[in-house]
């Protein structure tokens, strides 16, 4: 539990409340922890891997709205008291998560306010995430929207530790291209671009970050 920034905080009486509810799970790639309409059992604490958060539009096109990739993300907060899910989450690699029971943390929430305390603040930061997010694809062009992800994925690198030179990256190009409101031809221009003017490299894994200065100069339009 303490793996997670949200949970570290609590008493220990609080996580002692809280730990006969856990449970480990495994998720293969591409296998979906839950699926939209489906019922709402557990809150999911991320220990390894990486998950998308999304929601299907009418004409088929997933809207990405969150990604899960820092070890002590929470998965499902925002459904804590909903009956069914109002998204889908799908494992983008091979995860590792903490099923934490409904019903076990209603009831820890009774006997502990600072749990809903720290929910509350999962829930903020999540949706200030959505907030910043929807203000991107009104105000920003592909290309500044490009940039801002490649910012926002050094950043991920960072706190997870890795290699925030070279960067990973889970999703395809119609994923991404989804997720940032263009189409993919556009997304793949807007890539080309910025390796053109020598802000990136391309490989098979992802994108490599040779001046990541411009990229944010680009992601605030200026």
């Amino acid at each position: 539990m303490d793996t997670s920034y949200y949970f570290s905080t609590l008493s220990i009486e609080a996580k002692r409340d809280l730990q006969p509810g856990l449970s480990l799970g495994q998720f293969r790639k591409r296998e979906n922890l839950y699926k939209k309409g489906e019922a709402c059992r557990h809150l999911y604490i991320l220990l390894t891997g990486e998950v998308k958060v999304y929601k299907t539009l009418p004409n088929g096109k997933q809207q990405i709205h969150k990604l899960a990739q820092i070890p002590g993300d929470l998965i499902a907060c925002e459904d804590l008291h909903l009956e069914t899910h109002g998204g889908s989450a799908q494992a983008l690699n091979d995860v590792t998560v903490c099923h934490l029971k409904y019903v076990d943390l209603h009831n820890s929430i009774h006997r502990h306010k600072e749990i809903s305390d720290m929910l509350m603040r999962a829930m903020s930061r999540d949706l200030n995430f959505y907030i910043s997010h929807i203000a991107n694809l009104g105000q920003k062009n592909a290309l500044q929207r490009l940039a801002s992800y490649l910012v926002y994925l050094k950043d991920s690198h960072r706190k997870r530790h890795l290699d925030s030179g070279h960067l990973k990256d889970l999703l395809s190009r119609l994923e991404l291209a989804n997720m940032l409101g263009v189409t993919q031809r556009t997304l793949i221009r807007s890539i080309k671009q910025l390796e053109l003017d020598g802000h990136i490299l391309i490989d098979r894994e992802g994108f490599c970050i040779l001046d990541l200065p411009a990229l944010e100069r680009i992601s605030s339009g200026g």
